[in-house]
């Protein structure tokens, strides 16, 4: 059971990591059209889709980004069943997909299409078998045939209408959630300590895919809390080397200008180094950070104005631009004081207790994935 699970999550994350570029540059290019149209004086470039001019041409360059975004589902299913059952999974896994997009089942319709095609996939592979010289028409013609038309029906005429209702209820529901100032704090603690707990593992993922998720269907603000989180932990040790240098290792010392840079870019794989010093000690304390970062920005005004921009730096795409930033720096430096407060980074004979002690624990698994 316990290998089937892990070979579940890293299939569901190989389809992520190919979706991660693809939305980071949609969002860029929608950022950069958005500024231009703020120049001009404009909110909305759709006014513009058949004038001429500057401003003609940040809406075209717009839409540039929204089709990048517009294909996270397609790419979600193809790769996930890519990671299942290599290329021939990727064409029903990519039809499953667009499907997905077409009938709104969205991020959890395209997760089934994929995770079915691959399978379907793998079983017409091992169990479809031809003589002689019509072998050849087994990969090119019987499987895509099979595949491909099974996985159109599974959510064109099956999943495709519940799974919209679905996927409606909860976009409604978390819209609805973003019009009480109350509930944006809980939401943004929330998505904040998920963020935070195994930085590029699938908890991380699952909060950053639900941020993104709904951004494709025009709710921004759950991606701005997740933005605001990511770049809690990596920052917050790399301010700990620098608020308590001697409680480092120089070559922690060193890890810790790389972490600043990851921090202000927003990776959070910046801080596992750190991290797995002391992880049953730090995990609850990057937790508490990250929620307490993102729900200080949110708190303090922090709001959707374009799609946000991820990083420190993508302060400019948030509205209240500083509630963002202080959010941030808050739960930064509750990592700064309180990993220093908390571990020894120089104790060698506390990390290597602490490291056999995850190790021990069979309940618990940290998957760090980079990008």
């Amino acid at each position: 059971m316990k290998n089937k699970v892990h070979e579940f999550k890293n299939h569901l994350m190989s389809g992520i990591s190919y979706v991660l570029p693809v939305i980071i540059a949609g969002s860029l290019v929608v950022a950069v059209a958005k500024i231009v149209g703020f120049l001009f004086g404009e909110t909305d470039l759709n006014a513009f889709a058949d004038s001429g001019g500057m401003l003609h041409y940040a809406y075209l360059f717009e839409q540039v980004g929204w089709t990048a975004i517009g294909l996270l589902n397609i790419i979600l299913g193809a790769y996930i069943a890519h990671s299942i059952s290599g290329k021939p999974g990727l064409a029903a896994g990519l039809v499953g997909g667009a499907l997905a997009s077409s009938t709104n089942a969205g991020f959890l319709g395209a997760v089934l299409a994929g995770f079915f095609a691959g399978w379907l996939t793998n079983w017409v592979k091992n169990n479809v078998k031809l003589e002689g010289s019509f072998a050849s028409a087994v990969p090119l013609i019987i499987l895509p045939l099979i595949t491909v038309g099974a996985t159109g029906i599974l959510m064109a005429l099956i999943l495709g209408q519940p799974l919209g209702w679905l996927n409606t209820t909860l976009l409604e529901w978390i819209t609805d959630m973003t019009q009480s100032s109350t509930n944006n704090v809980v939401l943004a603690a929330i998505l904040g300590g998920m963020i935070a707990f195994d930085m590029g593992g699938p908890v991380n993922k699952a909060a950053w895919m639900a941020g993104n998720a709904l951004l494709i269907s025009g709710v921004y603000l759950p991606a701005i809390m997740v933005n605001a989180a990511i770049c809690v932990p990596p920052l917050g040790y790399g301010l700990a080397t620098l608020v308590k240098k001697n409680n480092f290792s120089n070559e922690l010392k060193e890890s810790g200008k790389g972490s600043l840079i990851m921090g202000i870019i927003g990776i959070t794989e910046g801080a596992i180094p750190f991290t797995l010093k002391s992880p049953l000690k730090l995990i609850p304390l990057n937790v508490v950070a990250g929620a307490a970062g993102s729900a200080t920005a949110i708190l303090l005004g922090a709001h959707d104005v374009m799609p946000p921009v991820g990083g420190v730096y993508g302060f400019f795409s948030v509205g209240s631009g500083w509630a963002y930033v202080i959010g941030i720096l808050v739960g930064a430096l509750i990592i700064a004081f309180g990993s220093n407060a908390l571990v020894n980074f120089n104790d060698e004979k506390q990390v290597a207790s602490q490291a056999e002690v995850v190790k021990s624990e069979d309940d618990i698994e940290l998957d760090f994935d980079t990008l």
